[in-house]
């Protein structure tokens, strides 16, 4: 019933009025709206035991309500509410990954009949407070240390795939963050992030109190020496004890180079670690077009098929990414101040699948975008009880978006 509530006052923007800014001498409140409607095709590959139909028909309507409060220069709130409307696609293996991992307190989950969900859920909702050389951040909010673009293994919560073009919103977690100024070229950032187990093995919620075990500690020390900007990580994510680092800077003033990445030691015997490394270069040309290359060693991934089919028959799986080696390259072009392009191809070279993914977006006015993807894999298809390789699993989908910003 929230859920509804909330869809049917954003749905119609123009009967809440109240979306404006405020401000006095100490004070000042600004309200915001989103609204994004999408729409697809998707045509899965034939393994009925993996898809339940050929094709699916995917929609989603997504609203958000912001709002941000400051208090003098100290002190700053910033909330994000966000209602999603969407329709299932027919997966015969499993069930939907659980998202970012949070309390499922601020989340209400309504299933609208076999193919169609609705949930409302607080995405964020933290308090800043600066004090002398020291920002603190306290509640559900985006976390993220990466520094490359398209694989970031150093970004441990909730990230973004490869793939994904639209990235203005992150959710956020549970967590506390320091970021301590030691002088004008480092930075010390202190994390804490709360665990959460999901309510069972094959449910996309989490529980609403905190799993002690599964809890984050993360510290990190940026520092700039002659226009590059060095990073060391250390710390325990869930299960693992983390020791890496990170770099950034650019060679000749032409050539862009980011690098991150981290080992992850198991904390019990029985737990699996490897190390994770991404390394990219890029650079903008003065037409517009950006050019981006990354290559990402993935240690907790699987070298062959086999392995994988192996660890699928076991239930052993992790989400994200099931190869070892990963090379992407990307593009970007702005045809006209109103028009930009974006390419992006993916390849495994564990199993040699490939993703080509294409993105247009068209600015309607200062206020309203519309965008069009198109992903198109290429690999082995399932078989079986074999995935075939991990692109070649994916379906070939269409998509289409309209975002409006109020």
């Amino acid at each position: 019933m929230p859920a509804v509530c909330l869809g049917v006052l954003f749905f119609f923007p123009g009967l809440g009025q109240g979306f404006t800014e405020w401000r006095s001498e100490d004070t000042s409140v600004s309200l915001r709206g989103f609204t994004g409607l999408g729409a697809g095709y998707s045509r899965n590959p034939e393994a009925a035991i993996f898809h339940d139909s050929r094709e699916d028909i995917l929609w989603d309507l997504d609203q958000r309500f912001l709002a941000t409060a400051t208090y003098r220069e100290d002190a700053r709130f910033d909330l994000n509410v966000l209602q999603n409307i969407r329709a299932t696609p027919s997966l015969g293996l499993g069930a939907a990954p659980a998202g970012a991992e949070r309390s499922g307190l601020l989340s209400w989950q309504q299933h609208a009949g076999t193919n169609s969900e609705a949930s409302l859920s607080v995405d964020t909702a933290a308090l800043h407070y600066v004090q002398g050389n020291t920002e603190w951040s306290l509640g559900r909010q985006p976390v993220n240390l990466a520094t490359t673009m398209y694989f970031s293994p150093n970004d441990f919560f909730a990230p973004f795939a490869a793939q994904t073009f639209y990235r203005a919103y992150k959710p956020g977690v549970d967590s506390g963050r320091a970021e301590i100024r030691l002088g004008n070229l480092a930075q010390l950032s202190l994390v804490g992030v709360l665990g959460y187990s999901p309510e069972s093995g094959t449910d996309a919620e989490w529980r609403h109190r905190p799993d002690w075990s599964r809890n984050s500690l993360l510290a990190r020390i940026a520092v700039n020496r002659h226009d590059w900007e060095w990073g060391l990580l250390g710390g325990s994510v869930r299960d693992h004890r983390i020791t890496g680092g990170s770099l950034q800077g650019e060679l000749y003033d032409w050539l862009g180079v980011r690098a991150e990445g981290h080992y992850a030691a198991p904390e019990q015997d029985r737990g699996c670690g490897g190390g994770e490394v991404s390394v990219g270069i890029e650079h903008r040309f003065e037409s517009s077009l950006e050019l981006r290359l990354e290559q990402f060693h993935h240690g907790q991934g699987y070298s062959s098929t086999e392995a994988l089919n192996q660890a699928l028959a076991a239930g052993s799986v992790a989400e994200g990414y099931t190869g070892r080696d990963y090379t992407a390259l990307g593009a970007s072009y702005e045809f006209s101040p109103l028009l930009t392009g974006q390419a992006l191809l993916l390849a495994n070279w564990s199993d040699h699948s490939q993703l080509l993914s294409l993105n247009g977006v068209y600015s309607l006015s200062n206020e309203a975008e519309l965008a069009i993807t198109l992903s198109l894999p290429r690999g082995d298809h399932p078989v079986a009880d074999s995935v075939g390789s991990e692109f070649g699993f994916v379906p070939a989908t269409l998509a289409c978006a309209f975002r409006i910003y109020y």
